[in-house]
């Protein structure tokens, strides 16, 4: 019987060749596992890459889906599969050796309901220097949303749910179902206007009902960094993403979806910082922040944070106001779910 369905939205051929390349080699757990790969809107053909994984990879699944968006992609992925884990991931997210012998390991405790592990970058190129300023430092570790990357220092650990990523969102089957699924995401750059906040919605309902995440760093994945997210351009364009989802979120939040109200689980266990992450973020990082107005790399990164807001703002207010003349859009951001799109 199968336990475990790793899913992989994609219509990208090449990333999906690669993508497969690192699962073909995962150690196996106990357990039994499909692939799932759901090819979303593109006029490639993918054949040839499935059938060259065949042998092997066991129980590869291969769908062809003509709904446009991740949405409908995880969505397919969801009702093909036979697994009670759902493991998903996105094609440039190459996993770890031990990748799912380590979600098997999680997942042995019937509490855990939702968990994630690190997204390490693997940049094609070396990074510009001023990316390294986007990283935020927390109490577990650092994390960049803006590339979807974590790196915390820290073994199963409860943290709120908002800190597992949908590259690496591995959650029971029957909570999915239960808690109304994935809102939309990632949509063609014509359809924006239909972009939703994706598992942003879910992770807040296990949130709103005293679940968490359980944050394993095994469950490791390289998330791949091509150059060109590494540039204004794409900067820009991932700002007005998360305006228009942003958006999205605010209007349920108003029209009484209450789950958008978060506050972390009490019951979390939070790592503290220690004495001297305190002591440098009190006395040292002060000075060193009034050293960066002559920094060359530093400037360039308040030049593209700067943009990005505007470009964050731009994409708010676009949404704002196509749901305003549309009640038609309005209805759509009001779904309760959005099972019955594909």
């Amino acid at each position: 019987m199968v336990k475990y369905s790793i899913i992989v939205p994609t219509c990208n051929k090449t990333l999906t060749n690669e993508c497969l390349k690192y699962i073909s080699v995962i150690n196996k757990p106990k357990e039994e596992y499909e692939v799932i790969i759901v090819h979303n809107v593109s006029n490639e053909n993918f054949y040839d890459v499935i059938e060259s994984f065949k042998d092997k990879i066991p129980n590869l699944k291969y769908f062809q889906e003509d709904n446009y968006g991740q949405l409908a992609g995880r969505l397919r992925g969801l009702k093909e599969s036979q697994g009670k884990i759902l493991c998903y991931i996105d094609d440039d997210s190459f996993v770890d050796k031990n990748w799912l012998v380590e979600i098997e390991k999680t997942f042995n405790d019937e509490k855990v309901v939702l968990a994630g592990g690190n997204n390490l970058p693997l940049y094609e190129v070396n990074p510009p220097a001023w990316l390294k300023y986007f990283w935020i430092e927390t109490q577990y570790g650092k994390y960049m949303d803006k590339l979807s990357l974590i790196d915390f220092n820290i073994d199963n650990h409860k943290l709120p749910t908002l800190y597992v990523f949908g590259c690496n969102f591995i959650v029971r089957k029957d909570s999915v179902l239960k808690y109304g699924g994935f809102n939309p995401d990632v949509v063609p750059k014509d359809k924006q206007r239909y972009q939703g906040d994706g598992e942003t919605a879910l992770s807040l309902k296990l949130n709103k009902e005293g679940y968490y995440a359980l944050f394993n760093p095994k469950i490791l994945i390289h998330h791949f960094v091509p150059k060109n997210r590494m540039t204004l351009e794409y900067f820009k364009k991932r700002a007005f993403y998360q305006g228009v989802s942003d958006s999205f979120s605010e209007i349920r939040k108003e029209n009484g979806f209450d789950y958008y109200n978060f506050k972390p689980n009490e019951n979390i266990d939070i790592v503290k910082l220690p004495y001297f992450r305190k002591k440098y973020n009190k006395i040292i990082k002060p000075v060193i922040d009034k050293f960066n107005k002559f920094n060359k790399s530093y400037q360039t990164y308040l030049h593209i944070n700067e943009e990005y807001q505007k470009s964050y703002q731009e994409g708010f207010d676009f949404h704002k106001a196509e749901v305003e003349k549309d009640p038609e859009l309005l209805k759509w951001v009001l779904k309760i779910d959005y099972f019955d799109t594909i």
